[in-house]
């Protein structure tokens, strides 16, 4: 249904750019102070994440192949970070009844809710694309500015996320025929499968080979490829908030906490994509959703 195409699409906008050129992107040294003009005796002589050659006695990247223009970051600081992502994600997926659409009045969701924070999913990876292209702060390799780019962005991201994954997981239960609930949700989640392996692959591809290659010892330019990711990941996000507006879900509309940003138009329960809708689907629902989605999370 559409709802499991949507899915596949939310979540390859975050894997178009998370699980593998963010950690080769966090790897990677800056690309300046790579190569022949970088004559090194030994690995201190040469940037952050970089070591020197013992065949050509200059500065190369550890792992050309995971391209360049990074932070240059330690194995143990890479996974650290990866894994407050997780937790955070999860944490938040939990919360969001309570914290989120709850206090917004947008509970029980419904598809406007989705498509108002499947369109805000967009931001923070729109932006980011935007700030790698053209900041002088990646341009110059400036890593202090480039961390705090980065680490807050991906925060701001993985609470949106958080949001419309805890929204999808309730919506699932609301829209499944009451005769076939396993088959409904076992599709749901296979959907879920295929679109983080299609936004992997996406992303491996689109990372390799988007950025200028340097040579042997830099490999290519790692920044260019990550804003292509971010990019790719926006119109994977957009494209799920617009798959969404095709489910016939009008009950309800939706408020912005004391606003009304869309009518309700319908006249009571209505019948979705094969579905009944129960229309006095309370807080609890979502909240057992939202503590199943969490454990969807990787």
């Amino acid at each position: 249904n559409w709802l499991s195409l949507a899915r596949l699409f939310l979540f390859a906008s975050r894997d178009f750019w998370f699980e593998v050129p963010l950690p080769f992107y966090l790897r990677s040294p800056t690309c300046g102070g790579l190569g022949e003009d970088f004559v090194c005796e030994e690995d201190g002589d040469c940037t952050q994440g970089a070591i020197c050659d013992a065949v050509g006695g200059v500065c190369a990247n550890l792992n050309a192949g995971g391209g360049c223009g990074g932070l240059g970051l330690s194995r143990m600081l890479v996974g650290t970070f990866l894994a407050a992502y997780i937790i955070l994600y999860g944490q938040v997926q939990s919360w969001t009844p309570q914290l989120v659409t709850g206090p917004l009045g947008q509970t029980p969701p419904n598809k406007f809710t989705e498509v108002l924070w499947g369109m805000i999913n967009c931001i923070p990876t729109l932006v980011m694309a935007i700030v790698m292209s053209v900041s002088p702060t990646f341009l110059d390799e400036s890593r202090g500015g480039m961390a705090g780019w980065l680490i807050s962005s991906i925060i701001v991201f993985a609470v949106i996320f958080a949001i419309n994954s805890s929204i999808h997981s309730y919506l699932v239960v609301k829209y499944a025929a009451s005769d076939r609930v396993a088959a409904s949700v076992g599709f749901y989640y296979m959907s879920n499968a295929l679109g983080r392996l299609f936004g992997t692959i996406g992303s491996g591809f689109i990372y390799t080979y988007v950025g200028e290659n340097f040579g042997e010892y830099a490999g290519a330019n790692g920044t260019a490829g990550m804003a292509m990711c971010f990019a790719a990941g926006t119109i994977s996000s957009a494209v799920a908030a617009l798959i969404t507006t095709k489910i016939d879900d009008k009950e309800g509309g939706l408020r912005c906490g004391p606003l009304i940003c869309a009518g309700n138009s319908g006249d009571g329960d209505e019948e979705v994509d094969g579905g009944d809708v129960e229309g006095k689907a309370g807080d609890d629902k979502q909240k057992d959703a939202g503590g199943e989605g969490t454990g969807s999370s990787k």
